[in-house]
C-alpha cells in the first residue's frame, strides 16, 4: 500500500483480523468484530487514509452479523482481511 499507516493501525487491524476468527460462530464476537472494524473505518478517514479506509468499507459490506446460523462470508470476509493486512506489511 502506498500510505504510510502507522504500527498501531497495524496492530489494531491484526486484533480485527483475530476477532474475526473467533466471531465465526459467535453471534456476541461477530456484532464486536463489525463495531471495532466500523470505528477503526472512522478513525482511518478522519486520518486521511482513505484507500485503507475504502478497503475496509468492503469488508464491511459482506459482513452482516447473523443469530443463531453460521456466517455465510466468514471465508470472504477472512481472505479480504487477511489480503489488507499482508499489503500492509510490503
Amino acid at each position: 500500500m502506498a500510505e504510510n499507516i502507522p504500527e498501531y493501525i497495524v496492530n489494531e487491524l491484526q486484533f480485527a483480523c483475530q476477532l474475526h476468527e473467533q466471531a465465526v460462530c459467535d453471534h456476541d464476537k461477530c456484532r464486536e468484530f463489525s463495531e471495532n472494524l466500523s470505528e477503526l473505518l472512522i478513525r482511518l478517514e478522519d486520518m486521511e487514509f482513505y484507500r485503507l479506509a475504502d478497503r475496509l468499507m468492503s469488508v464491511l459490506l459482506n459482513c452482516k452479523p447473523k443469530e443463531a446460523s453460521h456466517c455465510d462470508k466468514a471465508n470472504l470476509v477472512g481472505e479480504m482481511l487477511k489480503e489488507i493486512t499482508k499489503e500492509m506489511h510490503k
